[in-house]
């Protein structure tokens, strides 16, 4: 797998959405969901998660194949979370897998700008 190292940490209190783009080969694809759910539960487990969800891109073809969205209560509680033993072993195994071939492009944002229809706020 193909990842930034040294992702900036968090270091906030205010709420913080963890967005990972990942590009994987078609014939790929189940393999990294199994990988992914492992990684996922850890950070399910972790104090201050609120909700993660992968979408998949439907357009075809195309270079990035899933959207990880995860929310988190603070960067703080991320930073925490991302010292967790557990999920950097499930991280380095999706790492080690020489039959996995993917590129992830993990970030960290704070919202901007959060509204729903007709003027209602989110």
């Amino acid at each position: 797998m193909t990842t930034p190292f040294g992702l900036t940490p968090a270091a906030t209190r205010q709420p913080v959405t963890f967005i990972n783009v990942f590009s994987v080969p078609t014939p790929q694809r189940d393999r990294f969901m199994a990988h992914w759910k492992r990684t996922a539960e850890c950070m399910m487990a972790a104090p201050g998660f609120l909700r993660v969800r992968m979408f998949q891109v439907m357009s075809a073809p195309t270079e990035l194949t899933y959207v990880m969205v995860g929310e988190w209560e603070s960067g703080t509680a991320l930073d925490e979370a991302r010292k967790n033993v557990e999920w950097q072993q499930a991280l380095q195994g999706m790492n080690d897998d020489p039959e996995l071939d993917l590129t992830a492009r993990p970030m960290i944002c704070t919202t901007v700008f959060d509204e729903g229809p007709a003027g209602v706020h989110i």
